[in-house]
Formats: structure tokens, C-alpha cells, sequence
């Protein structure tokens, strides 16, 4: 899978947590760890102004794409971003990163 096919996977499942009062949308980069992409997200009227008060604020973390897979979900704030993509690497047998 590569990186648009995981973004438009990724815009899809942030569509559900996406109003028309707070439209949701996708950074314009991505990371990309082997085995998976992670999106950060935020609204829609930040990304366009920069402006702290537009912002969906702390507690929200990036949408995860599993390459191999097509899996999709979000992480938390904590544990760490590392920790969490080791988990369920760990839970489903696979490796996310070198």
C-alpha cells in the first residue's frame, strides 16, 4: 500500500469523527514507519489558521494505516506513540517498524 491509498483510508475513518460545524481533516504529511503511516489530524479550520483556539487541543493522536492489512485506528495521547504501535504489533503477530 502506498502513502494515498493509506491517506484516503485514513481521511475515511476520520470522517466519522468529522461534523459539518468542526470539519476534521488530515495534515498534509504523514509518517511513514515500514510496516504502517500514521496521519495527524486536527480541525479543519486550524489547519487553515494556525490558530491555537481553532484547535482540537491535546489528547488526540494520529490515525495508524497498517500497510500490509489496510487496518485503521487511532492512537491515544499515552502511552507513547511507540509503545502503542508495539502493542499491537504485539497482539497481531506483526512487526509495524525496523
Amino acid at each position: 500500500m502506498d502513502e494515498p491509498q493509506a491517506r484516503a483510508l485514513a481521511a475515511n475513518y476520520l470522517e466519522g469523527f468529522s461534523s459539518a460545524e468542526r470539519p476534521l481533516s488530515l495534515y498534509p504529511s504523514s509518517k511513514d514507519y515500514s510496516r504502517c503511516f500514521t496521519f495527524g489530524w486536527n480541525t479543519q479550520r486550524y489547519l487553515e489558521t494556525r490558530n491555537m483556539s481553532d484547535s482540537m487541543g491535546p489528547g488526540t493522536g494520529p490515525i495508524v494505516v497498517v500497510k500490509g492489512s489496510g487496518d485503521v485506528w487511532m492512537l491515544s495521547s499515552t502511552p507513547s506513540f511507540d509503545t502503542q504501535l508495539a502493542t499491537y504489533a504485539a497482539e497481531h503477530d506483526i512487526e509495524l517498524a525496523d
